[in-house]
């Protein structure tokens, strides 16, 4: 992406009349001027601290500092977007944002941060497919087995996620309003505590990232049913999708992107949109991240784009939200 002079001088005379610190401005003429922080709102190991950690690889390199990733999990990642929200805004902190968190304003009486007001949109970073899984104690192979099961029995199947209102449990909620089936939604605080018990058998199934389940898919210990996606994983193709198997509208598609506080140099967001453009443009990193199962942007990400996403994203989950009357502590 390039600029003009002209929108440079314009960018540099709309960031001096507005309220940043002598810091911050010093900051927007050159940046960035010290380490920069990665804020990831779920544990180590999951689908979002891996792809987090191949992009934080790649624009260290970029930027010509250190960039470090920092896990603070809990609340389906809404604790670290409160804190990057809060965070000084010079664009050394960003923050990893995803679905859960513009679910957050409709699911909370009393929203401790504004996430569209808080913070601003820098990029997309990667998409992947979710892919429901069921424990090897359970009789379900396939979705027909899964939905017939859950009619025959309803209330019986134990559908684990992170947390209320994490994708997870709405991928769950959309199902069973696609199927027309009433399952049993088991919050746990973590990602890794909820898969931990499907192979422990304390619950049945899991709506997950494809990159998170795939190595216990490949050695045998779940039993992939199908992925929320519209059409086969790559990196898993004998997985059939939801729409394969007659359940059409399940939105899959989990979505992972950059974003800074609300008040940061436009000059530096610009900066970080550009230098994530170049991460994402490398061969390499394409394809170690397409066979973990991550699905890259094929064009020149904008921070319009990504603006728009969530946007439409926020309208579809709030309504779910509402018909499915999903409240804090609802299971």
């Amino acid at each position: 992406m390039q600029f003009s002079k002209r929108k440079v001088w314009a960018a540099l005379m709309a960031g001096s009349v507005m309220p940043f610190s002598a810091h911050a401005s010093n900051t927007e003429d050159v940046y960035p001027v010290k380490r920069v922080t990665i804020v990831v709102g779920f544990s180590q190991g999951g689908g979002v601290d891996i792809l987090s950690r191949y992009i934080a690889k790649e624009l260290e390199l970029e930027l010509g500092v250190s960039v470090v990733v920092e896990n603070r999990p809990g609340a389906t990642s809404n604790i670290a977007a409160e804190h990057v929200a809060r965070s000084m805004a010079d664009g050394h902190t960003i923050f990893v944002s995803s679905r859960s968190n513009v679910t957050y304003g409709a699911l909370q009486e009393q929203p401790r941060y504004d996430f569209r007001k808080d913070l601003q949109s820098v990029g997309l970073m990667a998409t992947v497919p979710n892919v429901v899984v069921a424990g090897r104690h359970t009789s379900i192979s396939t979705a027909k087995e899964m939905v017939a099961l859950a009619k025959a029995q309803p209330q019986s199947l134990r559908c684990a996620s992170s947390g209320v209102g994490s994708t997870g449990h709405l991928l769950c909620e959309e199902f069973q309003q696609e199927a027309k089936v009433e399952m049993v939604h088991v919050p746990y605080t973590y990602t890794d505590q909820a898969f931990t018990h499907i192979l422990g058998g304390h619950v049945d199934a899991i709506f997950i990232s494809l990159p998170a389940a795939l190595p216990y898919i490949r050695a045998g210990a779940v039993q992939a049913i199908a992925i929320a996606g519209n059409e086969r994983a790559p990196s898993a193709p004998g997985i059939p999708t939801f729409q394969e198997e007659g359940l059409d509208n399940i939105h899959g598609e989990s979505w992972f992107g950059l974003m800074v506080p609300a008040a940061t140099p436009k000059k530096a967001v610009e900066k970080l949109n550009v230098s994530l453009n170049r991460v994402l443009a490398k061969r390499q990193l394409r394809e170690q991240l397409s066979g973990l199962g991550y699905v890259l942007p094929s064009q020149l990400n904008s921070r319009d784009a990504f603006e728009q996403l969530i946007v439409e994203e926020t309208a579809h989950w709030t309504d779910l939200i509402t018909e499915r009357r999903i409240a804090p502590g609802s299971h």
